[in-house]
């Protein structure tokens, strides 16, 4: 096996090149994600159905709180609307957040944030799979591991609505590894492309059952372990 300074800094760039483009693909496919669109459609539907003098304001950290008059009781309610967008999605630049909304501004910011889901959705949902679909079945077939990672990622979001696998430090240990593996070339390709296929999928899995399991919604809602205010950190999930 060689492990000249050369090969070891091309493995580091190869490195980069898949942990980065991987992670970019995954979020773009995922912004586009079937559960996505449908999360948006409902937020259209709610506020269309909101009553006409509705008026909804940004508060941080909770996000939009509605004020609509009741007739029956003659007095105006205010409380967290249900139509919170995503921070994480470029959607969120849509709505409007500095000062009272009123429902015809929202439902305008839905419609355009809907749209947006829906492209998404073809370009980057779609079109990933049938680019990997193209290039395994045109080109190599070691593209059917990334395929099969694409899927089982995407399939763990329906079930869990989590991003998993984003920003794992141990992510570039094993691309690392696999990726200076991949460079002694011949059937050591191979062997690295699947055996890093296998990995990623048994790290999704995993995850999926951690974020599944009740000791792990318990600490969440209740804010404890990683989840606790007091411990300054970027929640992982």
């Amino acid at each position: 096996m060689d492990a000249s300074p050369h090969l070891l800094l091309d493995a580091a760039w190869l490195t980069a090149k898949v942990v980065s483009c991987g992670t970019l693909g995954l979020y773009l496919a995922t912004l586009g994600h079937p559960c996505e669109v449908h999360a948006e459609a409902r937020i259209v539907r709610y506020l269309i159905a909101a009553p006409p003098t509705a008026i909804f304001r940004w508060r941080e950290p909770v996000g939009y709180e509605v004020t609509a008059y009741h007739a029956a009781t003659d007095e105006e309610k205010v409380e967290p609307a249900l139509c919170q967008p995503v921070r994480w999605s470029p959607t969120f630049l849509v709505w409007r957040r500095k000062g009272p909304q009123p429902r015809s501004v929202m439902v305008r910011s839905a419609l355009i944030a809907f749209r947006m889901r829906v492209l998404f959705f073809l370009c980057f949902h779609v079109g990933s799979f049938c680019l990997l679909g193209w290039l395994a079945v045109t080109g190599d077939r070691r593209w059917f591991v990334a395929l099969v990672v694409l899927a089982v990622h995407q399939l763990a979001y329906t079930h869990t609505g989590v991003h998993i696998l984003w920003r794992r430090r141990w992510l570039f240990a094993v691309i690392g590894l696999g990726a200076w593996v991949y460079l002694q070339g011949g059937v050591f390709e191979t062997i690295a492309v699947c055996t890093a296929g296998v990995l990623m999928v048994l790290a999704i899995a995993g995850q999926w059952n951690l974020v599944t399991s009740r000791r792990f919604r318990l600490a969440r809602d209740s804010e404890r372990g990683p989840f606790a205010p007091v411990r300054f950190r970027r929640r992982p999930w």
